[in-house]
């Protein structure tokens, strides 16, 4: 969806004189040093042009046009002095109307995007290792995260200080960072880095094998109707994650004290909190313990 900007000038009684058509032809004479070239650009009858042409020096009340002699065939057209500054002031009105046309639809239907941070740096250190590849329903758990947050977002983008789990990514075609931060606050500083100029972002838990697809679109929908809010799951009216962060909370985001992630700000803004319930408790579970993914993966 896009604004297009069409701009005519009518005489006192609302009748159309000038208007692109009138603007490209008066171009194509300063040009082509003649009308009957101008109208054969445009694929028009000399006719017609030079009716349009009379039809707007009469609305105006001065020439726009004039015979020139020892054109390229003998002889020509130019536009005169008049004609020539009122083709500056059409394209120059022409211009700010547009540029003020992109403001207002800009103002009135400002473009919602939503980029997806997807956070897989945890060390795994109660699970005993790098969980995020552990096997769930024959495939690495990662796996299920990519396919709950697939072809929602703008932008999206895999954090994460595994090489494997970097791997895994690439041959599935989403944008990794792998990096060797030691901080969660890095993490979501470098996904907001590189999900790069969105309006909203969403964070999302690598170790949520259970995450519906439908819950990720449902808190896409819900900040789209409300987009200054912070959205985030829960069940029962507690919170709970992924969490979807407007852009005013940008800043914030890339400037949290060392170790903290974004509960920082939903403890900071909780009356900015929105909170979309989800059905089933397990699908916000994260996977800490070998005991966990056992008991999700048999849900």
């Amino acid at each position: 969806m896009k604004p297009v900007t069409k701009i005519q000038i009518c005489d006192d009684s609302g009748k159309k004189f000038f208007g692109e058509g009138p603007c490209r032809l008066l171009r194509l004479v300063e040009e082509t040093g003649s009308l009957r070239s101008a109208a054969a650009s445009m694929e028009m009858a000399y006719s017609k042009a030079l009716k349009l042409i009379k039809q707007a020096e009469s609305a105006l009340g001065f020439p726009l046009t004039q015979r020139s002699v020892g054109g390229r065939d003998g002889g020509g057209s130019t536009l005169t002095a008049e004609g020539w500054a009122f083709l500056r002031q059409y394209e120059a009105f022409r211009a700010d109307c547009i540029q003020a046309n992109r403001a207002l639809y800009d103002r009135y239907f400002p473009e919602k995007t939503a980029g997806c941070v997807i956070m897989a740096s945890g060390l795994g250190k109660r699970f005993g290792g790098n969980k995020l590849m552990a096997d769930f329903h024959g495939e690495p758990m990662i796996a299920r995260t990519l396919a709950a947050t697939e072809a929602l977002f703008a932008r999206r983008v895999v954090v994460t200080r595994h090489a494997d789990v970097a791997a895994l990514c690439r041959t599935r075609g989403v944008e990794v960072v792998l990096h060797d931060r030691p901080y969660r606050s890095d993490t979501v500083r470098l996904g907001l880095e590189a999900v790069g100029e969105v309006t909203s972002c969403l964070f999302c838990p690598g170790d949520q094998p259970l995450l519906r697809r439908e819950t990720v679109a449902a808190l896409v929908s819900a900040w789209e109707k409300e987009p200054d809010a912070i959205w985030r799951t829960g069940f029962e009216g507690l919170p709970g994650a992924p969490v979807l962060f407007p852009k005013w909370t940008f800043d914030e985001l890339r400037t949290l004290p060392e170790g903290k992630g974004g509960s920082f700000l939903t403890k900071k803004y909780p009356e900015r909190v929105r909170i979309l319930p989800v059905r089933d408790r397990y699908e916000l579970v994260d996977v800490d313990t070998p005991e966990t993914l056992r008991e999700l993966a048999e849900r």
